[in-house]
């Protein structure tokens, strides 16, 4: 469903190529995070890109882009209002499942350096949770 019109938060199709460029990114460096991108990971990258409207050259793009180092700093910057950094995150969380100590870890610094308050994350940690099990 579309965020309501006066949240803050855009819906899929109505985001900027370089902001959803960003969220791939911000996916990428999150699926990087425990040394190497499975399948599964690839996948809903995949997805991201497709929702974006990038699909016509994205097995090129995710390519290039998983060649290139992920600039953390760049990702973070990008994220200009809450609600972006708040997407930020969540595309985030949406590409792993962070099971392990690397990914976890990642996802901890990933919210502090966004500045995202402990009760949003836990609140987003619950809502994508619950969504990956109603899927």
């Amino acid at each position: 469903p579309a965020p309501p019109a006066d949240s803050g938060f855009a819906a899929p199709e109505a985001l900027s190529n370089d902001f959803a460029l960003v969220l791939v990114r911000a996916m990428i460096a999150a699926a990087r995070a425990d040394g190497h991108i499975d399948e599964t990971e690839r996948r809903r990258i995949m997805d991201k890109l497709s929702v974006s409207g990038l699909s016509a050259d994205a097995t090129a793009f995710l390519e290039g882009e998983l060649a290139n180092p992920i600039d953390l700093d760049a990702i973070v910057a990008a994220g200009k209002t809450e609600e972006e950094r708040v997407e930020i995150y969540t595309a985030s969380r949406l590409a792993i499942e962070p099971d392990g100590r690397a990914e976890r870890g990642y996802l901890d610094l990933l919210a502090g350096r966004l500045g995202l308050a402990d009760a949003l994350v836990d609140h987003i940690e619950a809502t994508v949770s619950a969504a990956k099990v109603s899927v």
